[in-house]
């Protein structure tokens, strides 16, 4: 292997995709032969892919590649990470973009009309975040 690209973060997923389209096109076999055959052609190209980018000599190329996929994955992680997050806060935050930057704000629950000022592009604006409470408002 002495020269040779390896194993990366890419050449996991691609494996593991081929080991799911390899089960997937067994256990479609016995309900159409069609999809068996479409499950194993797609597994063998990933499988191809796999072996090539694992012992290729074009090592900028293959970081290259790992380098983009790693970013793709990124901003799924990000994106799923901050969706639980409002899942999570949903009863104690309100989430509103920015109608300037279109940037998320996070902003506490039951304040009544408050005026917000975007930390990223300085505008300014009115956000209704609920009624405030009978004991704050009597306080």
């Amino acid at each position: 292997m002495a020269g040779r690209y390896g194993t990366d973060a890419l050449w996991k997923v691609l494996f593991v995709l081929w080991f799911v389209l390899t089960i997937l096109g067994y256990i479609l076999r016995s309900f159409s032969t069609a999809a068996y055959y479409v499950c194993y052609v797609f597994s063998l190209a990933v499988i191809i892919f796999a072996l090539f980018r694992m012992f290729s000599k074009n090592i900028s190329a293959r970081r290259r590649e790992n380098e983009s996929w790693l970013r793709f994955a990124g901003n799924i992680k990000k994106n799923f990470n901050f969706t639980k997050t409002r899942f999570q806060q949903r009863k104690t935050h309100k989430f509103v973009k920015c109608k300037g930057c279109k940037k998320v704000l996070r902003l506490p629950k039951n304040k009544g009309k408050i005026r917000v000022t975007c930390p990223h592009c300085n505008n300014q604006f009115t956000v209704n975040t609920g009624k405030k409470s009978a004991a704050k408002a009597n306080g």
